[in-house]
């Protein structure tokens, strides 16, 4: 093993969380590569310290196989955060090579209702924690090949949206500044749970052509463009309109939904983290 692979391997094993923060800062391909080299028992590690939007951008970088592996490893937690922000053809892929216990956990507490926000959403929405610096979130910008339609959202530790940051006043700061200091408050926020045809004349439209969506505790999973809405929407008026009463039942659907999924969510939170065969 060459000394530098071996000296990054002691330090993923000394300092777990201090790797995270560095392999948020890089681009998605590299940190991706660096996981995928190192054994497990590094590598889940740092991973579940990780954001789980940028561990989810390292994750695309990685074939299904070593990706099931990375998610065992993580534990139900992590795992669950993580799968989140997965497109959802492999979604599919990946939950087949996971433990049937948490398979099932995953869809019940991932699956948004259809006609839904979080149905309709974007989760690549490029989100950057607000203990970045200046000069480390312009090299994320320009290396990031997330679909943004606005300026960049930030975010704390929790995965909650602090806000974003104005691209023009994130080149004029000092390099050294922290995202803390230029982060602008987000007015305006859609629920994953919404219904979508509540959404058409949020006031939001008027400043911003893409809206962040949050879930419950404010945490950042995605974004909605108008033209994403009013896609959906045109698609919902080209099937057969609901009587009152299948309203009423999606409505009630819907809340049981919400309610089955945090209990999941709590279920899912007390189950062991997982760990592969034969790591230690």
């Amino acid at each position: 093993m060459a000394s530098s692979e071996a000296l990054s391997y002691a330090y993923l094993e000394a300092h777990p969380a201090d790797a995270a923060r560095v392999l948020e800062r890089l681009a998605p391909a590299s940190a991706a590569a660096l996981l995928q080299s190192a054994p497990l028992r590094l590598a889940c590690p740092v991973l579940r310290q990780m954001l789980p939007l940028a561990g989810a951008r390292c994750l695309e970088r990685l074939d299904d196989a070593d990706t099931a592996g990375l998610l065992r490893g993580v534990g139900a937690q992590a795992g669950v955060a993580l799968l989140r922000y997965v497109g959802a053809e492999r979604r599919v892929r990946l939950l087949a090579q996971l433990p049937t216990a948490l398979t099932l956990a995953y869809e019940l507490l991932l699956g948004y209702p259809e006609g839904t926000v979080g149905a309709s959403m974007d989760p690549r929405a490029l989100a950057l924690p607000a203990d970045m610096t200046a000069g480390e979130s312009l090299a994320r910008v320009r290396s990031a090949d997330e679909t943004f339609a606005s300026d960049p959202h930030v975010i704390d530790r929790d995965q909650r949206l602090l806000g974003y940051v104005d691209l023009a006043e994130l080149l004029r700061a000092p390099a050294a500044t922290s995202l803390a200091r230029l982060v602008r408050p987000s007015p305006h926020r859609l629920p994953a749970q919404a219904l979508l045809a509540g959404c058409r004349e949020h006031p939001g439209w008027r400043d911003a052509s893409a809206l962040p969506v949050v879930e419950r505790g404010d945490r950042l999973v995605g974004a909605l463009t108008h033209g994403a809405l009013l896609r959906a929407l045109s698609t919902q008026q080209r099937t057969p309109a609901p009587r009152r009463t299948e309203d009423t039942l999606a409505g009630v659907a819907g809340a049981y939904w919400f309610g089955v999924s945090s209990m999941i969510e709590a279920v899912v939170g007390l189950l062991p983290v997982e760990r592969r065969e034969g790591d230690t």
